[in-house]
Protein backbone atom coordinates (compact mmCIF):
# COMPACT_ATOMS: atom_id res chain seq x y z
CA UNK A 1 0.00 0.00 0.00
CA UNK A 2 1.19 3.28 -0.93
CA UNK A 3 2.75 5.87 2.22
CA UNK A 4 0.43 8.95 1.70
CA UNK A 5 1.70 10.32 4.30
CA UNK A 6 4.10 13.83 4.08
CA UNK A 7 7.93 13.81 4.84
CA UNK A 8 10.28 16.10 5.81
CA UNK A 9 11.39 16.15 2.45
CA UNK A 10 8.49 15.92 0.28
CA UNK A 11 7.54 20.31 -1.17
CA UNK A 12 4.84 21.79 0.35
CA UNK A 13 1.38 21.05 -1.19
CA UNK A 14 -0.35 24.11 -2.24
CA UNK A 15 -3.30 25.74 -0.29
CA UNK A 16 -3.89 26.80 3.20
CA UNK A 17 -2.94 24.32 5.89
CA UNK A 18 -5.36 23.41 8.94
CA UNK A 19 -3.56 21.07 11.35
CA UNK A 20 -5.82 19.31 13.84
CA UNK A 21 -3.33 18.07 17.35
CA UNK A 22 -5.59 15.51 19.22
CA UNK A 23 -7.99 12.97 19.16
CA UNK A 24 -10.81 14.79 21.02
CA UNK A 25 -14.76 14.22 20.41
CA UNK A 26 -14.56 17.72 18.54
CA UNK A 27 -11.84 16.71 15.91
CA UNK A 28 -13.75 13.23 15.38
CA UNK A 29 -16.55 15.32 14.21
CA UNK A 30 -14.40 17.76 12.32
CA UNK A 31 -12.58 14.80 10.47
CA UNK A 32 -15.82 13.48 9.57
CA UNK A 33 -16.79 16.64 8.25
CA UNK A 34 -13.52 17.70 6.62
CA UNK A 35 -14.41 18.24 2.96
CA UNK A 36 -16.43 21.24 3.99
CA UNK A 37 -12.94 22.70 4.84
CA UNK A 38 -11.58 21.19 1.82
CA UNK A 39 -14.35 22.91 -0.63
CA UNK A 40 -12.41 26.39 0.99
CA UNK A 41 -9.25 25.27 -0.82
CA UNK A 42 -8.19 23.91 3.03
CA UNK A 43 -5.58 20.48 3.31
CA UNK A 44 -6.56 19.28 6.88
CA UNK A 45 -3.75 17.26 8.31
CA UNK A 46 -4.57 15.16 11.64
CA UNK A 47 -1.92 14.49 14.20
CA UNK A 48 -2.06 11.77 16.81
CA UNK A 49 -0.63 8.72 17.42
CA UNK A 50 -4.17 6.95 19.41
CA UNK A 51 -7.64 6.54 17.16
CA UNK A 52 -10.70 8.20 17.63
CA UNK A 53 -13.02 6.78 20.53
CA UNK A 54 -17.13 7.48 20.13
CA UNK A 55 -17.68 8.84 23.48
CA UNK A 56 -21.39 8.34 22.98
CA UNK A 57 -21.07 4.60 23.36
CA UNK A 58 -18.76 4.69 26.58
CA UNK A 59 -22.08 4.16 28.91
CA UNK A 60 -23.13 1.26 26.74
CA UNK A 61 -19.70 -0.30 26.66
CA UNK A 62 -19.59 -0.29 30.42
CA UNK A 63 -22.85 -2.03 30.61
CA UNK A 64 -21.69 -4.80 28.42
CA UNK A 65 -23.36 -3.83 24.97
CA UNK A 66 -20.64 -2.86 23.01
CA UNK A 67 -17.11 -3.73 22.77
CA UNK A 68 -14.38 -2.10 22.90
CA UNK A 69 -13.07 -2.35 19.44
CA UNK A 70 -16.96 -0.66 19.22
CA UNK A 71 -16.05 2.39 20.19
CA UNK A 72 -12.52 3.03 18.64
CA UNK A 73 -12.76 4.66 15.49
CA UNK A 74 -9.25 4.65 13.39
CA UNK A 75 -7.79 8.24 12.64
CA UNK A 76 -6.59 7.57 9.50
CA UNK A 77 -10.21 7.14 8.02
CA UNK A 78 -9.84 11.11 8.01
CA UNK A 79 -8.76 9.83 4.70
CA UNK A 80 -12.06 8.99 3.11
CA UNK A 81 -13.02 12.76 3.74
CA UNK A 82 -9.91 14.22 1.87
CA UNK A 83 -7.75 14.96 4.77
CA UNK A 84 -4.81 13.24 6.42
CA UNK A 85 -3.53 11.67 9.35
CA UNK A 86 0.22 12.01 10.66
CA UNK A 87 0.68 9.28 13.31
CA UNK A 88 3.08 11.29 15.44
CA UNK A 89 2.81 13.14 19.00
CA UNK A 90 4.20 17.25 19.17
CA UNK A 91 7.37 17.74 20.49
CA UNK A 92 8.00 21.70 19.68
CA UNK A 93 6.03 24.27 18.42
CA UNK A 94 6.91 27.81 16.80
CA UNK A 95 3.62 29.60 16.83
CA UNK A 96 5.84 32.78 15.20
CA UNK A 97 6.62 30.72 12.55
CA UNK A 98 3.52 28.56 12.59
CA UNK A 99 5.74 25.13 12.89
CA UNK A 100 4.91 22.14 14.47
CA UNK A 101 7.93 19.98 14.96
CA UNK A 102 6.70 15.89 15.32
CA UNK A 103 8.48 13.23 17.22
CA UNK A 104 9.60 11.56 13.58
CA UNK A 105 11.46 14.42 12.88
CA UNK A 106 8.69 15.50 10.23
CA UNK A 107 8.37 19.56 10.27
CA UNK A 108 4.57 20.82 9.54
CA UNK A 109 3.52 24.42 8.78
CA UNK A 110 0.13 25.56 9.74
CA UNK A 111 -2.29 28.49 8.81
CA UNK A 112 -4.55 27.17 11.57
CA UNK A 113 -3.95 25.03 14.44
CA UNK A 114 -6.79 22.79 16.22
CA UNK A 115 -5.93 21.77 19.93
CA UNK A 116 -8.52 19.08 21.25
CA UNK A 117 -5.68 17.10 23.47
CA UNK A 118 -8.19 14.85 26.61
CA UNK A 119 -7.53 16.11 29.96
CA UNK A 120 -5.78 14.37 32.60
CA UNK A 121 -7.00 13.67 36.35
CA UNK A 122 -5.32 16.22 38.73
CA UNK A 123 -4.24 13.54 40.83
CA UNK A 124 -3.56 16.33 43.70
CA UNK A 125 -7.31 17.18 43.37
CA UNK A 126 -8.50 15.08 46.38
CA UNK A 127 -6.16 13.94 49.28
CA UNK A 128 -5.44 10.18 48.84
CA UNK A 129 -6.83 9.67 45.29
CA UNK A 130 -4.26 7.17 44.75
CA UNK A 131 -4.75 5.00 47.42
CA UNK A 132 -7.81 3.56 46.20
CA UNK A 133 -7.93 -0.02 45.05
CA UNK A 134 -8.21 1.62 41.44
CA UNK A 135 -8.91 4.81 39.72
CA UNK A 136 -10.15 5.37 36.47
CA UNK A 137 -10.85 8.38 33.74
CA UNK A 138 -13.63 8.50 31.13
CA UNK A 139 -11.31 6.97 28.36
CA UNK A 140 -12.27 3.79 26.57
CA UNK A 141 -9.16 2.03 27.79
CA UNK A 142 -9.82 2.50 31.46
CA UNK A 143 -13.59 1.99 31.40
CA UNK A 144 -13.00 -1.25 29.65
CA UNK A 145 -10.26 -2.38 32.09
CA UNK A 146 -12.99 -1.22 34.67
CA UNK A 147 -15.65 -3.83 33.13
CA UNK A 148 -12.92 -6.55 32.74
CA UNK A 149 -12.21 -6.22 36.54
CA UNK A 150 -16.14 -6.21 37.69
CA UNK A 151 -17.37 -8.80 35.76
CA UNK A 152 -14.77 -11.40 36.84
CA UNK A 153 -16.03 -10.40 40.06
CA UNK A 154 -19.53 -10.38 39.17
CA UNK A 155 -19.00 -13.85 37.66
CA UNK A 156 -17.60 -15.44 41.53
CA UNK A 157 -21.12 -16.07 43.45
CA UNK A 158 -19.19 -15.92 46.33
CA UNK A 159 -16.67 -12.93 45.39
CA UNK A 160 -17.62 -9.78 47.43
CA UNK A 161 -18.88 -7.21 45.12
CA UNK A 162 -16.18 -3.84 45.19
CA UNK A 163 -18.21 -0.67 45.91
CA UNK A 164 -17.39 1.98 43.25
CA UNK A 165 -17.93 5.68 43.55
CA UNK A 166 -18.15 8.23 40.33
CA UNK A 167 -17.06 11.66 40.95
CA UNK A 168 -18.74 13.97 38.65
CA UNK A 169 -22.78 14.53 37.84
CA UNK A 170 -24.39 15.44 34.99
CA UNK A 171 -25.34 13.35 31.79
CA UNK A 172 -22.10 12.05 31.50
CA UNK A 173 -22.19 10.97 35.42
CA UNK A 174 -25.55 9.54 35.23
CA UNK A 175 -24.55 7.34 31.69
CA UNK A 176 -21.84 5.64 33.23
CA UNK A 177 -23.71 5.18 36.71
CA UNK A 178 -27.13 3.88 34.80
CA UNK A 179 -24.61 1.57 32.90
CA UNK A 180 -22.54 -0.24 36.16
CA UNK A 181 -25.81 -0.78 37.40
CA UNK A 182 -26.79 -2.68 34.52
CA UNK A 183 -23.48 -4.36 34.24
CA UNK A 184 -24.60 -5.96 37.80
CA UNK A 185 -28.17 -6.59 36.60
CA UNK A 186 -26.25 -8.33 33.42
CA UNK A 187 -25.62 -11.25 36.11
CA UNK A 188 -28.20 -11.08 38.06
CA UNK A 189 -26.73 -9.13 41.21
CA UNK A 190 -27.11 -5.81 42.90
CA UNK A 191 -23.05 -3.79 42.14
CA UNK A 192 -23.15 -1.03 44.97
CA UNK A 193 -22.98 2.13 43.14
CA UNK A 194 -22.48 5.82 44.20
CA UNK A 195 -22.91 8.71 42.29
CA UNK A 196 -21.35 12.16 43.81
CA UNK A 197 -21.97 15.76 42.48
CA UNK A 198 -22.42 19.27 43.42
CA UNK A 199 -25.65 19.67 41.11
CA UNK A 200 -29.06 19.99 42.78
CA UNK A 201 -30.51 17.65 39.79
CA UNK A 202 -29.17 14.60 37.69
CA UNK A 203 -29.62 16.69 34.59
CA UNK A 204 -29.31 20.37 35.14
CA UNK A 205 -30.50 21.12 31.86
CA UNK A 206 -33.88 18.91 31.99
CA UNK A 207 -36.87 19.94 33.33
CA UNK A 208 -38.04 18.86 36.83
CA UNK A 209 -40.59 16.48 35.77
CA UNK A 210 -37.58 14.26 33.92
CA UNK A 211 -35.44 14.83 37.10
CA UNK A 212 -37.95 12.97 39.04
CA UNK A 213 -38.46 10.20 36.53
CA UNK A 214 -34.72 9.74 36.38
CA UNK A 215 -33.60 9.74 39.84
CA UNK A 216 -36.75 7.15 40.92
CA UNK A 217 -35.49 5.11 38.07
CA UNK A 218 -32.15 4.98 39.21
CA UNK A 219 -32.84 4.74 43.04
CA UNK A 220 -35.44 1.68 42.15
CA UNK A 221 -32.38 0.27 40.75
CA UNK A 222 -30.20 0.72 43.86
CA UNK A 223 -28.20 3.62 42.88
CA UNK A 224 -26.83 5.79 45.78
CA UNK A 225 -27.54 9.59 45.15
CA UNK A 226 -25.11 11.93 46.66
CA UNK A 227 -25.98 15.40 45.07
CA UNK A 228 -24.92 19.04 46.05
CA UNK A 229 -21.96 17.28 47.32
CA UNK A 230 -18.21 17.53 47.12
CA UNK A 231 -15.21 14.52 48.01
CA UNK A 232 -12.94 16.25 49.93
CA UNK A 233 -10.17 13.40 50.68
CA UNK A 234 -10.18 9.73 50.58
CA UNK A 235 -9.24 7.56 53.45
CA UNK A 236 -9.04 4.31 54.75
CA UNK A 237 -11.64 2.93 51.82
CA UNK A 238 -14.18 6.00 52.43
CA UNK A 239 -14.42 9.39 50.39
CA UNK A 240 -15.32 11.76 52.88
CA UNK A 241 -17.58 14.56 51.97
CA UNK A 242 -17.64 18.36 52.52
CA UNK A 243 -20.49 17.99 55.22
CA UNK A 244 -18.42 15.26 56.92
CA UNK A 245 -20.01 12.22 55.85
CA UNK A 246 -18.23 8.83 54.10
CA UNK A 247 -19.18 7.11 50.86
CA UNK A 248 -17.74 3.70 50.84
CA UNK A 249 -15.94 3.50 47.50
CA UNK A 250 -13.05 0.75 46.53
CA UNK A 251 -12.73 1.87 43.19
CA UNK A 252 -13.38 5.43 42.02
CA UNK A 253 -14.53 6.67 38.29
CA UNK A 254 -13.31 10.29 37.61
CA UNK A 255 -15.68 12.64 35.31
CA UNK A 256 -14.24 15.78 37.03
CA UNK A 257 -11.36 16.71 39.06
CA UNK A 258 -9.67 17.15 35.65
CA UNK A 259 -6.53 19.32 34.57
CA UNK A 260 -5.57 19.76 30.79
CA UNK A 261 -3.39 17.76 28.79
CA UNK A 262 0.46 18.61 30.19
CA UNK A 263 1.08 19.07 26.13
CA UNK A 264 -0.57 22.04 26.00
CA UNK A 265 2.04 23.92 27.87
CA UNK A 266 4.70 23.96 24.94
CA UNK A 267 1.98 26.09 22.95
CA UNK A 268 3.13 29.16 25.27
CA UNK A 269 -0.84 30.42 26.16
CA UNK A 270 -1.18 32.12 29.02
CA UNK A 271 -3.85 30.90 31.73
CA UNK A 272 -5.86 32.91 33.77
CA UNK A 273 -6.33 32.57 37.47
CA UNK A 274 -9.06 29.63 37.09
CA UNK A 275 -6.57 27.67 34.76
CA UNK A 276 -8.06 28.95 31.66
CA UNK A 277 -7.17 29.94 28.44
CA UNK A 278 -8.94 33.05 27.17
CA UNK A 279 -11.27 32.35 23.81
CA UNK A 280 -13.41 34.16 21.72
CA UNK A 281 -17.40 32.61 21.11
CA UNK A 282 -15.90 31.10 17.76
CA UNK A 283 -12.70 28.51 20.22
CA UNK A 284 -10.29 31.17 18.65
CA UNK A 285 -7.51 32.04 21.19
CA UNK A 286 -7.15 35.67 21.71
CA UNK A 287 -3.66 35.65 22.16
CA UNK A 288 -2.97 33.67 18.99
CA UNK A 289 -6.05 33.93 16.42
CA UNK A 290 -4.80 31.28 13.90
CA UNK A 291 -4.96 28.85 17.01
CA UNK A 292 -8.59 27.02 18.20
CA UNK A 293 -8.78 25.34 21.33
CA UNK A 294 -11.72 23.26 21.27
CA UNK A 295 -11.93 22.52 24.83
CA UNK A 296 -12.08 25.98 26.64
CA UNK A 297 -15.11 27.78 27.83
CA UNK A 298 -16.16 30.13 24.70
CA UNK A 299 -16.52 34.12 25.98
CA UNK A 300 -19.94 34.96 26.54
CA UNK A 301 -21.21 31.39 28.34
CA UNK A 302 -22.14 30.88 31.58
CA UNK A 303 -21.76 27.25 31.32
CA UNK A 304 -19.44 24.33 29.49
CA UNK A 305 -20.88 23.17 26.42
CA UNK A 306 -22.47 19.48 25.61
CA UNK A 307 -19.95 17.98 23.68
CA UNK A 308 -22.21 18.22 20.81
CA UNK A 309 -22.29 22.01 21.11
CA UNK A 310 -18.68 21.80 21.36
CA UNK A 311 -18.22 19.86 17.94
CA UNK A 312 -20.61 21.61 15.78
CA UNK A 313 -19.12 25.07 17.43
CA UNK A 314 -15.57 24.22 16.68
CA UNK A 315 -16.31 22.81 13.25
CA UNK A 316 -18.58 26.10 12.20
CA UNK A 317 -15.76 28.51 13.24
CA UNK A 318 -13.27 26.49 11.54
CA UNK A 319 -15.34 26.67 8.34
CA UNK A 320 -15.75 30.65 9.26
CA UNK A 321 -12.01 30.69 8.97
CA UNK A 322 -12.06 28.70 6.33
CA UNK A 323 -14.07 30.58 4.14
CA UNK A 324 -13.39 34.19 5.02
CA UNK A 325 -16.85 35.14 5.72
CA UNK A 326 -17.86 36.36 9.21
CA UNK A 327 -21.58 34.61 10.15
CA UNK A 328 -23.57 34.04 12.88
CA UNK A 329 -23.12 31.25 14.89
CA UNK A 330 -26.42 30.10 16.30
CA UNK A 331 -25.39 27.75 18.88
CA UNK A 332 -28.20 27.70 21.45
CA UNK A 333 -28.81 25.47 24.39
CA UNK A 334 -31.92 23.98 23.60
CA UNK A 335 -31.93 23.25 19.54
CA UNK A 336 -30.95 19.66 20.23
CA UNK A 337 -32.54 16.76 21.70
CA UNK A 338 -30.05 15.31 23.83
CA UNK A 339 -30.48 11.36 25.08
CA UNK A 340 -28.79 9.06 27.52
CA UNK A 341 -28.33 4.84 27.40
CA UNK A 342 -29.29 3.94 30.71
CA UNK A 343 -28.84 0.20 29.91
CA UNK A 344 -31.76 -1.06 31.09
CA UNK A 345 -33.26 -0.69 27.17
CA UNK A 346 -35.74 2.63 28.76
CA UNK A 347 -33.80 5.57 27.65
CA UNK A 348 -34.30 9.32 28.03
CA UNK A 349 -34.27 12.43 25.62
CA UNK A 350 -34.83 15.74 26.59
CA UNK A 351 -34.90 19.16 25.20
CA UNK A 352 -35.25 22.08 27.33
CA UNK A 353 -38.43 21.65 28.96
CA UNK A 354 -39.47 18.78 26.70
CA UNK A 355 -38.68 14.88 27.55
CA UNK A 356 -39.32 11.61 26.71
CA UNK A 357 -38.62 8.20 27.94
CA UNK A 358 -38.84 4.99 26.14
CA UNK A 359 -38.09 1.94 24.07
CA UNK A 360 -38.25 4.17 21.15
CA UNK A 361 -35.80 6.52 22.67
CA UNK A 362 -33.16 4.07 22.69
CA UNK A 363 -33.79 3.02 18.71
CA UNK A 364 -33.84 6.63 17.94
CA UNK A 365 -30.53 7.17 19.87
CA UNK A 366 -29.22 3.27 18.32
CA UNK A 367 -29.80 4.89 14.64
CA UNK A 368 -28.37 8.63 15.27
CA UNK A 369 -24.98 6.78 16.79
CA UNK A 370 -24.82 4.41 14.44
CA UNK A 371 -25.12 7.25 11.53
CA UNK A 372 -22.78 8.91 12.49
CA UNK A 373 -20.36 6.64 12.82
CA UNK A 374 -20.84 4.99 9.68
CA UNK A 375 -20.27 8.53 8.05
CA UNK A 376 -17.21 8.62 9.87
CA UNK A 377 -15.65 5.32 8.47
CA UNK A 378 -17.06 5.68 5.03
CA UNK A 379 -19.64 2.94 5.26
CA UNK A 380 -22.58 3.09 2.75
Amino acid sequence: MPNTQPRATDPPPEGRHLILVGNGDAHLHVAAHAERLIRHGVRVTLVTRQDFAFSDWFGGMLGGEWQRDDVRLPADRIAVHGGVHVGADVVQVDRHQRRLTLTDGRELDYDWLSLDLPPVVDEHAIPGFYTAQGVFTVSADDLWQLRQRLESQLAGAAARLPRVALLGGGPNGVELAANLLALGERYGRRLPVTLIANDRKLLPGACQRANRWLTQRLHRRGLQLELVAKATRYHRGQLILDDGSGVDADLLVVTDHLKPSPTLEMFGLTRDENDAIDVDAKLRSRQDPNLFLAREKPAGRSARLTTRERNALLLASLEEAAGGESRALHHGHNEHWKALNLGDLRDIAWRGPLWCRGRWVRRWKHRRDRREVAHYLGER
